[in-house]
C-alpha cells in the first residue's frame, strides 16, 4: 500500500529512522551523507532485504513536435533480472507508437533491448545506457556505495529552492551527477546530471511510503530539447515473481502449455 507524505511528515519519518539508528551519522564525507540518506529512507538492511520490485509510471514528455504520454512498467528481481516495457499512450500524429514503444530484458549474463530499429544485445550498449535497464539493487544509492568504479565527492553545501542541502558529486558508469540532499530530512530533493546537451536538473516530487520505505513519487526535468515528468503510480515489493516467470513475460521463454 502506498501512502503519500507531506514534507513535514517525511521529515518526522526520516528523523525517526535516524534517531533509532545505532550508528552515529557522519555527514562530513560523501559516503556518510549517502549512508545517512539510506537510513532516512528506511535503512540499508530493509532495502537490501527486497527480493523483487514492480513499478508502474506515467511519463509525460514535452517535445517540439508535441506532448507525449507514455506508460512505463518495470519488473526487477535482485540482483540482475529485469524486464521493462514502454508504450505510447498519446502523442502527436507525426510520432507513431512504434517509434516510442520499447522493451528491454536482462539477466546477470545477457539481455536485449527491442525498439523500432530491431533487437540489440544489451551487452553491446555503452555502460551508461546499459545501466538504465539493468538493476542490481532496489536503490541506486546502494549501488553507488558498492560499485568500486564510482567516485564520490562531498562538495560545498548550498541551497536548492530555498532549502539548505548537502551536495554530493557522483561519477558512475562515466556519468557525472550532483545529488542534493535536504539537510533536515536527508532526502534527495534534486539531481543535476551532465549530458552532451548540457546539465539537466531533475527535481524529486513528494515522497511516498511503501512497506516502511520512502520512495520519490516522481521526477521532473527540463532541458532545451524537452521537458519530462515521471509519476510513479504503483510500487509493489516482494511479489514473488521468479526469473522464469520474468523470462516468459518478456517473451524470451515460451509459456508452458496448459495440462
Amino acid at each position: 500500500m502506498i501512502k503519500k507524505f507531506s514534507m513535514l511528515a517525511v521529515a518526522l519519518f526520516a528523523f525517526a529512522f535516524i534517531s533509532s539508528s545505532s550508528n552515529a551519522q557522519d555527514l562530513s564525507t560523501a559516503r556518510g551523507v549517502i549512508e545517512a540518506h539510506i537510513e532516512a529512507t528506511g535503512g540499508a538492511s530493509a532495502w537490501n532485504s527486497i527480493k523483487d520490485m514492480y513499478m508502474e509510471a506515467t511519463v509525460d514528455v514535452g517535445t517540439p513536435m508535441g506532448d507525449l504520454s507514455i506508460e512505463l512498467k518495470s519488473w526487477a528481481i535482485f540482483p540482475g533480472y529485469t524486464y521493462t516495457e514502454m508504450n505510447l499512450l498519446a502523442g502527436p500524429d507525426g510520432i507513431p507508437a512504434e517509434m516510442v514503444n520499447m522493451k528491454a530484458y536482462s539477466t546477470p549474463l545477457e539481455g536485449w533491448v527491442e525498439n523500432a530499429q530491431g533487437r540489440q544485445d544489451i551487452n553491446t550498449l555503452p555502460p551508461q545506457a546499459r545501466q538504465q535497464f539493468q538493476r542490481t539493487t532496489p536503490k541506486n544509492e546502494l549501488q553507488f556505495l558498492s560499485n568500486p568504479d564510482s567516485t564520490l565527492v562531498l562538495m560545498p553545501e548550498s541551497t536548492f529552492n530555498d532549502r539548505a542541502v548537502y551536495v554530493v558529486g557522483i561519477t558512475s558508469f562515466g556519468v557525472e551527477s550532483r545529488f542534493m540532499f535536504d539537510k533536515e530530512s536527508l532526502l534527495i530533493v534534486a539531481q543535476e546530471t551532465d549530458t552532451p546537451a548540457g546539465a539537466v536538473t531533475t527535481t524529486m516530487s513528494e515522497y511516498m511510503e511503501v512497506n516502511g520505505l520512502l520512495f520519490s513519487g516522481g521526477q521532473n526535468s527540463d532541458n532545451p530539447q524537452q521537458s519530462q515528468k515521471v509519476t510513479f503510480n504503483k510500487i509493489e515489493l516482494d511479489t514473488g515473481i521468479t526469473p522464469g516467470e520474468l523470462a516468459t513475460k518478456s517473451g524470451s521463454r515460451k509459456a508452458a502449455a496448459p495440462e
